[in-house]
């Protein structure tokens, strides 16, 4: 079987011989394991069962300063990661002002999806990275997104909207490939809960999913959702809209067991690995002790895509990212 066809038949809650698996590693983290290993072609050589583009482009300002495709001016060095801080709003108030949303950059997006069409043994996905709640942020901030959903309902059902018109214009390209699947990431939890609530989940970003996610649908291609945090309040409603994939699923946050006879009939999980307990802190074999633990339950009948639950951040030990591939690719179940 290719890794695409595994990845297939445990998206359909089949159990497989091999559990597949994606590595996912910031800049900072790869640029570790290359100098490490001397393997240039480090992520390469992984044998990741996914393949992905994303739906973003950067204009280097110069001074650790990036443009998006929106227009928002980010300041890459103010922090660790490959994420920044958003330096200034382009939407201050609940006025659109002169601000004008971009056009998807067609030319782009099927550079992307040409390349992500060459990896034939790949499941395929095009992220729309930022594709809604977090969209809203970048161009408003959090503190007037959070207080707007309460104060200008009216704007900020017109801002999402927007955006939804924005992912679906670039559906639409993406759809014109033999793309697997559309992958929207978009954090709505913390620690603790949602951030905005469940009932303004449920008002504003719900049945916004559901458009994004049945046009995604109408082309024949599979739904995955990103969201740290914990989401548990709205995986019903996921349950109803038709998701497919879940990422990223967080041990810290969630009950695999738990979660596993609740969905697991229901949406693969995507993740599982912690980024935040295991991965930065344990020893090697710790690290693969734990990733048997959580394959043994995600794994069982199908449902389960092995990988950490975020991009590996560069405090975790190259001997535990080759601690991660040895088990992924050399003593996964058979």
């Amino acid at each position: 079987m290719t890794k695409r066809e595994v990845v297939l038949q445990t998206l359909r809650h089949e159990q497989t011989d091999v559990i597949p698996y994606y590595l996912d590693l910031t800049e900072g983290e790869l640029e570790k394991m290359i100098a490490f290993t001397g393997d240039k072609e480090f992520f390469e050589h992984s044998d990741s069962y996914l393949a992905q583009e994303r739906n973003e482009s950067f204009t280097d300002l110069g001074g650790g300063m990036f443009k998006d495709m929106f227009g928002v001016t980010w300041n890459v060095g103010a922090q660790e990661g490959d994420f920044g801080v958003v330096k200034e709003f382009p939407i201050p108030e609940a006025d659109f002002g002169d601000y004008v949303f971009p056009e998807p950059d067609e030319a782009l997006i099927r550079e992307k999806c040409e390349r992500l069409v060459q990896q034939k043994d790949k499941f395929t996905m095009y992220i729309i990275g930022f594709s809604l709640y977090e969209r809203a942020w970048t161009l408003h901030s959090t503190a007037e997104c959070l207080m707007d959903f309460l104060e200008e309902p009216e704007f900020m059902g017109e801002l999402l909207d927007k955006i939804v018109e924005y992912n679906c214009k670039v559906v639409d390209i993406v759809a014109q490939y033999p793309i697997d699947c559309v992958f929207f990431g978009d954090d709505w939890g913390q620690q603790i809960g949602l951030q905005m609530g469940y009932p303004i989940w449920k008002e504003f970003i719900k049945p916004r999913l559901k458009i994004m996610y049945d046009h995604v649908k109408k082309y024949g291609m599979f739904v995955s959702q990103h969201s740290c945090g914990d989401c548990r309040q709205v995986f019903p409603d996921l349950v109803e809209l038709g998701l497919d994939i879940y990422n990223t699923f967080q041990p810290e946050v969630y009950d695999i067991v738990e979660f596993k006879k609740l969905y697991g009939d229901h949406i693969t999980f995507f993740g599982g690995i912690s980024t935040q307990r295991i991965l930065p802190f344990k020893t090697p074999e710790e690290v693969k002790k734990n990733m048997h633990e959580v394959m043994d339950v995600l794994g069982k009948n199908g449902g389960y895509i092995l990988a950490p639950t975020h991009a590996m951040p560069n405090d975790i030990p190259p001997e535990n990212v080759l601690a991660f591939m040895e088990v992924a690719k050399n003593e996964n179940p058979r």
